[in-house]
């Protein structure tokens, strides 16, 4: 028994001594720890007080043993005296928490004389230990876990600080996420339990928005002459859709006869009118000796959604025109596929199919189109061949 005591007091020693090493150990028995870590950890803080007066009472008597037996050895009434000295209470220790499982803290923070045998000051440590040892962990994780993101946040905040100096532009995100880092240091330092692991992840997205709108700034800073000079393109393109667009619907007004679901197309001045693309971009070209190339990028983005926007609108314009026309055209196949057929089947003399054929090509090929009448008159031929 004497071996064993003394060999769980070598282990335990060792273990103490690796813990105090722990910065985590220091920052978590400090007086000025954080509320929140101070509520969730202080009473293990305060039983720590009693990790070596508990060790060195064990210590003490193990060696006031260990010198009894070796003077004496331990046969006869010499064993039955080591025996008691093993389990007896008679360890003298100071404690700053209570005996029992709760380790209640002593009143007004004394110190309270305590005579507890070697078992039950090695289990008080154990109990101690294990209780200030698991909070120790945790925080030694958050270090882990969330230091190497605040100082890899700084790193990238620096230099996506250099690069909007060189832009010339301010950028909100990066203080945005240098507060954070600050904060989330000042949290992990001071009182610590009150960072979550959900803290890292949070400040990797700060950061990764911050890096993302400062390429965007590059890139619309590098792509802004390129941007310019493809615009007259982009008006060209839109000029000849309006037009396309214009003339699809004038073509099924007069091909078809009132045709539905037709689109009206805006005027030639949207584009080169007073106020339209043409005038706009003109402003934004002689704005380039007075403004600065973010603001020049501003009103370019701008004009370029307006374009966009329109292009799309006259792309699905000319869709909507153009669909009297396709439809006339559809009707004019299938008129096509139903003449092949009545000669295929031999009906070329039928003069009643013959008859609805010629009707239905009359008012397909023949201005202005009814394409109501049309449809109707091919759905009967086709009625009328497969009877």
């Amino acid at each position: 028994m004497l071996e064993r005591h003394e060999s769980a007091l070598a282990s335990l020693r060792a273990g103490l001594v690796d813990l105090e090493a722990s910065p985590s150990f220091l920052m978590l028995t400090d007086d000025d720890l954080g509320s929140v870590t101070k509520h969730k950890i202080g009473a293990a803080a305060r039983q720590a007080a009693d990790l070596w007066p508990l060790l060195q009472g064990v210590e003490a008597a193990l060696a006031e043993i260990r010198q009894y037996q070796t003077t004496n050895g331990s046969s006869g009434r010499h064993q039955a005296e080591l025996t008691r000295l093993l389990s007896d209470r008679w360890v003298p220790v100071e404690l700053a928490s209570g005996l029992g499982p709760s380790l209640d803290p002593a009143p007004s923070g004394q110190l309270v004389p305590a005579v507890m045998s070697v078992g039950e000051a090695l289990d008080g440590f154990r109990r101690r230990y294990d209780a200030i040892r698991g909070w120790v962990s945790e925080v030694n994780a958050l270090f882990l876990e969330i230091l190497p993101r605040i100082d890899a946040a700084r790193t990238t905040l620096n230099r996506l600080e250099a690069e909007v100096t060189a832009l010339g532009v301010p950028e909100p995100l990066i203080g945005r996420a240098r507060a954070l880092a600050d904060d989330l240091e000042q949290r992990l330092v001071g009182d610590p339990l009150a960072v979550s692991t959900d803290d890292g992840p949070h400040l990797d997205g700060e950061i990764a928005a911050a890096a993302a709108q400062v390429a965007s700034l590059r890139t619309g800073h590098d792509r802004l002459e390129a941007d310019l000079g493809s615009t007259e393109e982009l008006l060209a393109s839109l000029r000849l859709l309006r037009a396309r667009a214009q003339a699809a619907a004038n073509e099924a007004r007069a091909k078809v006869a009132g045709p539905e679901g037709l689109v009206q197309v805006p005027s030639s001045a949207v584009l080169d009118g007073a106020g339209g693309l043409a005038g706009r971009l003109d402003e934004i070209v002689a704005r380039s000796t007075n403004t600065t190339w973010d603001q020049r990028r501003g009103l370019l983005d701008s004009w370029l959604a307006t374009a966009r926007r329109l292009e799309a609108q006259l792309a699905r314009a000319e869709v909507a025109n153009r669909q009297p026309l396709v439809r006339r055209d559809e009707l004019r196949g299938r008129l096509r596929a139903y003449q092949a057929k009545i000669s295929a089947v031999g009906k070329a003399e039928d003069l009643e199919l013959t008859a609805l054929a010629d009707q239905a090509r009359t008012e397909l090929f023949t201005a202005s189109t009814e394409l109501g009448r049309a449809a109707a008159t091919i759905a009967e031929l086709a009625r009328r061949l497969r009877s």
